[in-house]
């Protein structure tokens, strides 16, 4: 058990999120919208992944245009700076996440993996309902990448096994019930800690605070979208530690949002293809968990079928 000044301290311990990334994340949160493409090029080009991750999406056929590019700056002109500016965070993100969630039993890759299949899902809703909660996309988009942040510094101070035992031990409350009594605080404290430290927009803080516990009075629209793309991507089996499925979907945000079943279907499938791409990292454990209760063998996706 760790005190919650030894859980903080962790937080000094963690790597800073890169100066390129801060920009990016400034360009898409509103200030970016006439970004000089120059301005972009040369971000991109400092970050040989990033500069890889851009050739490769400019070259996919999901831009079905004819001829190779082979350059950064054909590849910028191509994709558009929201595009690009999406790409480099996705590809910087994953790198930070790239080892994290090992105490949650999960394998190298895995919460990153979770990560981008969240934020593909709030950038769906994000669009679908924008129009009653005037919410930005771009925003859920970076807020959903990073919701998980705080799982690194709950790595820094977990012992190997230690929320093995409290997954074994559950009594069917959320799981960030057990983090607070065992860390002085849970991993959705921390990840905000975090951006605070970073300096990102107060709106991403709050969001990423309250993903899986959204306020209600009053609500917040975008940590709405946030809380209801992370139930997606859990659904769809992406992320998926000791900690399970022991983060109940909201019936406020349900509510508010007003989804329907077959939307969530449809948002569980598309998560599922953008990840493909990627081989499902898995975890160490097998088995989800719902409401606190264990299910042996559940499938990616078939969860929905329970929770939604």
């Amino acid at each position: 058990m760790a005190s919650l000044n030894e859980t903080i301290a962790a937080l000094d311990r963690l790597p800073a999120l890169p100066a390129t990334t801060i920009q990016l994340i400034s360009m898409l949160a509103g200030e970016g919208r006439d970004t000089d493409l120059h301005e972009v090029e040369k971000i991109v080009s400092r970050d040989e992944a990033v500069a890889a991750s851009v050739l490769r999406r400019a070259n996919s056929a999901a831009f079905g245009m004819r001829g190779r590019v082979a350059g950064i700056s054909d590849a910028i002109r191509r994709l558009g700076t929201r595009e690009l500016c999406r790409i480099a965070l996705e590809t910087q993100t994953s790198g930070l996440l790239a080892n994290a969630g090992r105490s949650y039993g999960l394998r190298r890759g895995s919460l990153s993996q979770s990560a981008l299949g969240g934020a593909v899902a709030a950038d769906a809703l994000a669009r679908a309902h924008t129009s009653s909660h005037r919410i930005d996309r771009e925003v859920a988009f970076v807020a959903t990448l990073l919701r998980d942040i705080g799982k690194l510094a709950i790595d820094a101070v977990a012992g190997a096994d230690a929320l093995e035992k409290i997954a074994a031990a559950a009594d069917g409350r959320p799981f960030l019930a057990y983090e607070r009594e065992v860390f002085g605080a849970d991993h959705a404290e921390l990840g905000a800690m975090l951006c605070q430290r970073w300096s990102l927009p107060d709106e991403i803080v709050r969001a990423v605070r309250g993903h899986h516990e959204p306020p209600s009075s009053p609500s917040e629209p975008l940590t709405d979208i946030v809380h209801a793309a992370d139930c997606v991507a859990r659904w769809a089996g992406l992320g998926l530690g000791c900690d399970g499925l022991m983060y109940p979907f909201d019936i406020g945000v349900r509510e508010r949002l007003g989804t329907t079943r077959d939307e969530l279907e449809a948002l569980v499938a598309d998560v599922l293809a953008a990840t493909a791409t990627q081989p499902t990292p898995g975890i160490l454990n097998s088995g989800t968990l719902n409401s606190g209760t264990l299910h042996s063998g559940t499938k990616p996706g078939n969860a929905l079928k329970r929770t939604a």
